[in-house]
């Protein structure tokens, strides 16, 4: 079970990478970002290119393809912003117009992956990684450490960002009052783009991370969206540690569930890899949590921020 444990980590460690982006955008633009799914595999093609280029350089490729991936990523997202969400928020449109617009860029992302990149899964290197072993059967690889190391670097950084600065807590102040926020010097559109540009930092992390652990699929994003959703309503939107501590729930929550589904589905001797339906566990989740807290699992906690 130390294995499972380890793995609902690293998995719920992407996951949670994932959720905040979508939680800066929920936090000041209103709305769930569907697109997230495509740009996570956007982002983890553009660092896969990036190493591709470069030679190797005992994992030193790996920073400079995080950077790039991150600048590209925070570039296009700030740009779709700019280009499709601005004109809905100087006119203000109903939001149902953001989510309509939110899927027919999710499309278009998706095709521009599948054009240049093609359908073929992809390797950041080939082979499988070694794994270090450890004790109760733990076998955790370097690229799994480093996602466990990066995502609470991340998640520091974040938070530091977020409530000891003066933008930062522009933030806060205009996701909860924009009005009395902009009266107070806070600009708007400063504060959209610095949400944007953070989302697509965070969302760019998340694709390369799930590349190095797992692999890099053109439908990859699709697989951990319903995950980044659950994060982001348990943790509660801006929730930096309740998104974190929600991914860790996510994460463990389907590893465990998958595994010891397996175990009687295994003994009736039914041809079923519950491995495969592990968003089937989060859909579940994501019902329950809708059910009894919808206003997030942390609220009135010290994780609510």
């Amino acid at each position: 079970m130390g294995g499972w444990i380890v793995s609902g980590l690293v998995y719920g460690s992407i996951v949670a990478l994932g959720a905040l982006g979508c939680s800066y955008i929920l936090l000041i633009q209103r709305y769930f970002n569907f697109t997230a799914a495509p740009w996570l595999a956007f982002g983890a093609y553009i660092g896969w290119s990036v190493t591709r280029v470069l030679p190797g350089w005992g994992g030193f490729e790996l920073v400079i393809a995080a950077l790039v991936s991150m600048v590209v990523l925070a570039i296009a997202m700030t740009a779709a912003d700019k280009i499709l969400y601005k004109p809905l928020r100087d006119r203000g449109s109903p939001f149902m117009f953001f989510y309509l617009t939110s899927f027919g860029l999710l499309f278009m992302v998706r095709s521009i992956i599948w054009l240049i990149w093609g359908p073929q899964i992809k390797f950041f290197y080939p082979g499988a990684p070694v794994g270090i072993q450890g004790p109760w059967g733990i076998s955790v690889t370097k690229f799994e450490i480093m996602t466990l190391v990066l995502t609470v670097v991340v998640v520091c950084a974040l938070y530091v960002f977020q409530y000891r600065t003066k933008l930062g807590r522009g933030m806060v102040a205009s996701a909860q009052n924009p009005m009395l926020a902009s009266v107070s010097g806070v600009e708007p559109e400063t504060v959209h783009t610095t949400a944007t540009v953070l989302a697509g930092c965070v969302t760019a992390l998340a694709g390369l991370c799930y590349g190095l652990t797992i692999q890099v699929r053109p439908l990859m994003g699709w697989y951990i969206l319903l995950g980044i959703f659950v994060c982001v309503v348990c943790g509660g939107e801006g929730a930096i540690l309740g998104t974190l501590a929600a991914g860790y729930v996510v994460g463990i929550a389907e590893e465990f569930g998958a595994n010891l589904l397996q175990i009687p589905i295994s003994a009736l001797g039914i041809p079923i890899q519950m491995s495969a339906y592990k968003i089937a566990i989060s859909c579940a989740l994501f019902l329950v949590v809708i059910y009894f807290r919808p206003q997030g699992v942390w609220k009135g906690t010290f994780l609510e921020r």
